[in-house]
């Protein structure tokens, strides 16, 4: 064998390194190019779903919530990032919306199936000298014992009510058990596993649509 053909070996072998070196980046900066697209698709195909509720995009950060449950643990909404967190507002004396609602939700449960798991549904009241914790055990219990019943002081419930933007007022009523009603916000608040608000749900959606709209989440 040749000189020539001796030396030819490896400036063949550091040409293919260098070859296989350039095409090892075209490959990874294509791929970085592709996962940025396959993101970039899947927040538009979110926001073109069909919502049966109002779907916030962009999504907006969700006020804090830290109160107690019915249990006298403290909750932190911070504290369940990672699940889709379901917050209604209302009251265990209430006669129709709160026990309505409430019932729809444990039926949204069992329509998500293994799902629900990852969602957690937390009722706040916002008649907090009446509902204590034990009142709230109690309540709760009726309709699913995995629900959240959260309580606190009335100026913390004022508080949390204002940034989510929800009205409630007392009104003196002969035909209440406790001598009056509170009427309130019978909207439902929807944070995603980010806790960003992302959904806002009108009071009378069905549980079937509640539950698709919790699925285009999860």
């Amino acid at each position: 064998m040749s000189k020539t053909a001796r030396r030819g070996g490896p400036r063949r072998i550091i040409i293919l390194l260098v070859v296989v070196l350039i095409m090892s980046g075209a490959y990874a900066a294509w791929g970085f190019y592709t996962i940025n697209k396959m993101q970039q698709e899947s927040a538009v195909s979110l926001a073109d779903l069909p919502w049966n509720g109002f779907f916030l995009d962009p999504p907006h950060e969700a006020p804090a919530i830290e109160l107690i449950d019915q249990y006298y643990n403290e909750f932190s909404l911070a504290d369940h990032r990672g699940d889709l967190v379901v917050v209604f507002f209302g009251y265990t004396n209430c006669p129709d919306v709160c026990p309505a609602t409430l019932v729809y939700y444990t039926q949204v449960k069992r329509e998500l199936g293994p799902l629900a798991e990852n969602v957690k549904f937390v009722f706040v009241s916002v008649d907090p000298e009446y509902d204590t914790p034990e009142h709230l055990e109690r309540y709760v219990s009726r309709f699913d014992s995995t629900f959240y019943g959260l309580t606190g002081t009335p100026e913390q419930i004022a508080e949390i009510a204002r940034e989510y933007g929800v009205y409630y007022e007392k009104v003196e009523a002969e035909t209440s058990p406790v001598g009056y009603w509170v009427e309130h916000t019978a909207f439902t608040y929807v944070i995603d596993q980010d806790g960003n608000l992302r959904l806002v749900l009108p009071f009378g959606l069905e549980p079937p649509q509640i539950a698709a709209d919790l699925r285009n989440l999860l």
